[in-house]
């Protein structure tokens, strides 16, 4: 768990425009994940969020790579071995605390972003896998036979007990309250909404920003250029292949979003074959 928290913090400290980035300063792999969902409660804001199988298991640039392409057991292993859910508290937008929720289920680690110190915490959970976990088994089809009925997940010919994203929230607000974290004084880390990294990629990427890789190409857009060995493109894809790769590593949270920005920025409907190359940069596919 120490590689991880260490890496966790990382994630935490740096970015673009201290952005909620995916890599650290040095482009060193991390353990990516995604914001799920992000509510006011009094004073402070909880951003919860979740790591992915996805973008993980299978990517060589992450912390926790696993394999290309991952057999049923391993994904087995990494889903019920790996943290799921992380919760990161803030007060106008500095964050004060992250708190995770142990692979076990049996307690909450809480960072104080502040000074880094480290505490633990019994939890009540009981179940065998968080409810965004065993959703994303399913949606990523890793097993044709899978399902989740009645609170369990089926899969890899095994019964798992979920444990409710509803659950797991009320659990982490009561602990908030209980150890009053609330309380604790902000750290200088900014945690930027989605809006606020949607606007910061808007902007970059007009003419002349950090994320224009167009203007330079105009009138050579459909001129080859070798990838690396054996792997051909075009100008203009490379371009939109460096933009979804800045996203990632900005924070964009997900390739939809990165689909979604790119629309507004072109002010039209983004073609299937714009999105192929703006996902294959999103998920650093030439880099493998």
């Amino acid at each position: 768990m120490t590689k991880i928290t260490l890496i966790l913090i990382t994630i935490l400290s740096i970015g673009i425009g201290q952005t909620f980035g995916q890599t650290d300063s040095n482009g060193n792999p991390v353990f990516n994940s995604v914001s799920i969902t992000e509510k006011p409660f009094d004073d402070f804001m909880l951003n919860a969020n979740y790591y992915t199988l996805r973008n993980n298991i299978e990517n060589t640039h992450s912390s926790v790579f696993v394999s290309e392409n991952p057999t049923l057991n391993q994904v087995e292993e990494a889903a019920t071995s790996l943290p799921s859910d992380f919760f990161i508290l803030t007060k106008d937008r500095n964050i004060v605390v992250m708190i995770i929720l142990e692979n076990d289920s049996s307690q909450f680690m809480v960072i104080e972003m502040r000074t880094n110190k480290q505490s633990t915490f019994t939890s009540n959970l009981i179940g065998d896998i968080t409810e965004n976990r065993a959703n994303e088994i399913i949606k990523e089809n890793y097993d044709a036979s899978a399902s989740i009925d009645n609170g369990k997940l089926m899969f890899n010919g095994k019964e798992f007990k979920i444990i409710a994203n509803q659950d797991i929230e009320d659990a982490v607000l009561a602990l908030i309250k209980k150890e009053k974290l609330d309380r604790k004084k902000p750290s200088e880390f900014v945690l930027r909404s989605k809006q606020e990294i949607k606007s910061f990629v808007l902007n970059e990427s007009k003419e002349g920003g950090n994320l224009d890789f167009f203007t330079e190409i105009k009138g050579k857009e459909n001129d080859g250029v070798q990838i690396k060995p054996g792997v051909f493109s075009t100008n203009q894809s490379v371009a939109l292949y460096k933009w979804g790769r800045a996203c990632f590593h900005i924070g964009v949270n997900t390739v939809d979003d990165a689909y979604e920005i790119f629309a507004e920025h072109k002010a039209t409907t983004i073609s299937t074959r714009d999105k192929e190359y703006i996902r294959m940069g999103f998920y650093q596919e030439w880099e493998k």
